[in-house]
């Protein structure tokens, strides 16, 4: 309903509701306010208002501060202060004038109107209080109601939320309740977690009477009581503490028939240890009390005000006690009719509240909404410049997220340690494999919970591709790593593609294999290997090896500089060859000994030909595998294998060829068995010692040829043959046989100083030196 709107100068001069503005004074002339005024919320002023001009620009005062009062006394004041944050343009009214309705706020409300994605690292509510106070300009807050610090949160998301929602559910957690107190020119934010903190009112005792009064008093006071749960329960997940659970259990102060048997549980809490559970679960249920007794009232008291205590007192019921209480949330309607009429008219005042007994804390309910990411996110690895590999004790890395925007440091001392998914994770085994730096992964979140992420993979990008080019090496299966801070890597890879499939395995530096049992390899063709410098081999107990077909051995030198070894002793292969020819010759029925005798002479026993020393090559010296899975490898492997199945032109060959020097140290004995013939041949000096016996059984002829001379000394030497024994030389002819002792000689001449012959020989083998025998018979 609209009133003639007198006008009187239309001045605020004398008037119980004022408002000042940056428009001018009068410029804007109050007619009607709304309050709303609560403890854990912004307070909301909404004053209608007539304004001569008509053509007030919302830049002129959205966005400014105002200032308000209502009078209370003679000469005293009640002050509001606030942001105007919405300017209602109203029709034209008579007069000339103009309705507008205005809507003021608190300060901090400006933090409602900036988002953002940003990670607050090891900052308690009050720290990220103070922060983002600061940020906006807004005075600092009363942070004397506070009894205990809230401790700091080693790492809290802002996702997505306005700084105020934020900030409002970081309180929430830790039980810090708001209000608001004012003065002209500006409004101070004040925050608690304690009774302690509420405020004194000017009247701290009111009057409360259910009928008319002179003065203002309370009309209207109800106490309500709700049924609470008896207990709080929380409970999280802590996986340092793998135990179990952690959790706490608190019980409430409230005392109702069978409340006991009923329990609100939370889990997550987001309270990982003992002592957090128990302040959360105690917080909790601080939050549910507070809702059990409360006080729903009206009055016409212009002091009260939201964190306000006050006590009531009844004159007609002196005997009725009253306990302090603190107030919630109010509303007051205030309407001026004083522009009204010529006479001027009566103030209209009510306020209605609710209450709480002053002893308990508001604790704030956890009422403000949290964000939630539902799948996964993209995140890149960070760590320290200069580092490559950055996790800690537990396998976890850091990240920066694309989110961040330019606060992320990317060198991870802005984040906290991030658990990754592994395949397989036990007491001491199961699977690690650490993200890189610079690595691209995706992240999820337990619960959804943008404070707990869990790197659940890496993902591939142009920066970071995959081992193979795709789509052409589409059948390739692979684990590759890169060499740290280096330029190499170790990979395990597999080829599926039919034909073609293979398994193939890098090793850039070592590699170390550790077989408490048995190993067991079967190769069904070739295997080829190369070892570039040096290989042991120790066998505790026996070694057996059986070759099918022929084996080369040679010591000195490889590749081509082993046929370099054949052309030192060129002259020794074809003699032996010739002799090994003989061989076969005399012992007949032998014919592969005469096949084996001209390949001796031709130098062509176990020796690559120029395309399996081509494929050598390729073994020994071919490129990196990186690019192609070791696939020019294995071709020159496979060449390599082939052109040895071509080696020998016999079976059952073993040729060892030795650039210097053999040694050959036997403890005990030596048994060598041949079964036709043995051909040695030493270009220069052989040289034999036997340190007790030496015996040679020949089943048929035994034939020395020396071209110089045949040197023997012994003390003792016994010839005997069970036919005959000839000495010839070109002078002459001696022959022993089984009737005597013949000499054919040209000439025969004695020198001695005494020659005896005696008869009496039986001409019998003593099988003793003549000499020896001889000497006994003088």
């Amino acid at each position: 309903m609209e009133y003639e709107f007198f006008d009187a100068g239309l001045t605020q001069a004398d008037r119980l509701l004022r408002i000042s503005t940056p428009l001018g004074a009068d410029v804007m002339l109050p007619e009607k306010m709304i309050v709303h005024e609560q403890i854990s919320g912004l307070f909301e002023i909404e004053v209608l208002v007539k304004s001569k001009r008509t053509d007030i620009k919302p830049d002129e005062i959205v966005g400014k501060m105002v200032d308000l009062s209502l009078e209370i006394a003679i000469g005293v004041r009640r002050p509001w202060n606030g942001l105007v944050t919405e300017l209602m343009e109203g029709p034209p009214v008579s007069r000339g004038l103009r309705t507008y309705r205005l809507i003021i706020r608190p300060h901090l409300w400006l933090l409602s109107q900036r988002s953002d994605h940003r990670i607050w690292m090891d900052q308690s509510s009050v720290q990220v209080l103070e922060t983002l106070l600061k940020e906006h300009g807004i005075k600092s807050a009363v942070t004397g109601g506070i009894v205990t610090p809230p401790a700091p949160e080693h790492y809290s998301v802002q996702y997505g939320e306005t700084d105020l929602a934020y900030l409002t559910r970081r309180l929430e957690v830790d039980g810090i309740f708001l209000w608001f107190e004012h003065e002209e020119g500006s409004h101070t934010l004040h925050v608690a977690s304690h009774p302690f903190g509420y405020t004194e009112g000017p009247e701290t005792e009111v009057r409360l009477a259910a009928g008319s009064s002179d003065r203002n008093h309370i009309t209207s006071f109800q106490r309500s009581y709700q049924f609470t749960p008896g207990k709080r329960a929380t409970g999280d997940w802590n996986f340092q503490i793998p135990s179990g659970p952690q959790g706490a259990v608190t019980n409430s102060l409230v005392s109702l028939p069978g409340n006991a048997e009923y329990e609100l549980f939370e889990y997550p809490a987001k309270a990982l240890d003992v002592a957090s559970s128990e302040k959360a679960s105690k917080l909790r249920m601080q939050a549910v009390e507070a809702d059990h007794e409360k006080i729903n009232g009206g009055s016409s008291i212009r002091t009260l005000a939201a964190g306000r205590k006050f006590k009531p007192y009844e004159v007609s019921h002196a005997d009725h006690a009253f306990e302090e209480y603190v107030v919630t949330a109010i509303r007051h309607v205030i309407v001026d009719h004083s522009y009204e009429t010529v006479e001027g008219g009566e103030l209209e005042y009510e306020n209605s509240f609710v209450a709480l007994p002053s002893r308990l804390p508001a604790t704030p309910h956890r009422s403000t909404p949290r964000p939630r990411i539902d799948g996964s996110q993209v995140a890149i690895v960070a760590g320290p410049p200069g580092e490559e590999i950055h996790p800690n004790e537990f396998g976890q890395i850091k990240v920066w997220f694309p989110w961040q925007r330019k606060r992320a440091k990317k060198d991870g001392s802005d984040t906290c340690w991030i658990r990754v998914m592994q395949s397989w994770a036990g007491a001491g085994f199961g699977a690690q494999i650490i993200p890189r730096i610079g690595m691209e992964v995706m992240v999820t979140y337990l619960e959804g919970d943008p404070d707990r992420p869990v790197v659940t993979g890496i993902v591939p990008n142009p920066s970071t591709k995959v081992p193979y080019d795709l789509p052409v090496n589409k059948t390739r299966t692979v684990i590759r790593s890169n060499t740290h801070k280096g330029k190499g890597f170790n990979e395990l890879s597999f080829e599926d593609e039919a034909g073609k499939e293979n398994q193939f395995f890098h090793a850039q530096k070592d590699q170390t294999t550790r077989v408490l049992n048995n190993r067991t390899k079967r190769i069904d063709a070739n295997e080829v290997s190369s070892v570039g410098a040096n290989r042991a081999v120790e066998v505790a107990g026996h070694q057996k090896h059986e070759i099918g077909g022929s084996m080369n051995m040679v010591v000195g030198g490889t590749g081509a500089d082993a046929m370099g070894l054949v052309t030192q002793i060129a002259g020794l292969a074809g003699q032996t060859a010739g002799l090994m020819q003989q061989a076969g010759q005399k012992a007949g029925g032998a014919p592969n000994l005469i096949n084996f005798a001209m390949s001796l002479g031709q130098s062509a026993l176990g020796f690559l030909s120029a395309s399996g020393l081509g494929a050598r090559e390729g073994v020994v010296s071919g490129p990196s595998p990186r690019s192609d899975q070791g696939t020019a490898l294995a071709a020159s492997g496979d060449g390599m294998g082939k052109a040895t199945g071509s080696l020998f032109q016999l079976p059952g060959i073993m040729n060892t060829i030795v650039s210097n020097f053999k040694s050959d140290t036997i403890g005990v004995a030596r048994a060598e068995q041949i079964g036709v013939s043995k051909v040695t041949n030493v270009g220069k000096t052989s040289l034999e010692k036997v340190g007790q016996i030496k015996k040679i059984q020949v089943g048929g002829r035994f034939e020395i040829e020396v071209k110089d001379v045949i040197f023997s000394t012994t003390e003792k030497h016994t010839m005997i043959a069970s036919d005959k024994i000839i000495l010839a030389a070109p002078g002459g002819v001696i022959e022993i046989n089984k009737q005597g002792v013949f000499i054919k000689a040209k000439k025969i001449e004695f020198k001695a100083n005494s020659i005896n012959f005696k008869r009496g020989s039986d001409g019998k083998n003593t099988k003793k030196p003549l000499a020896e025998d001889c000497s006994k018979k003088k």
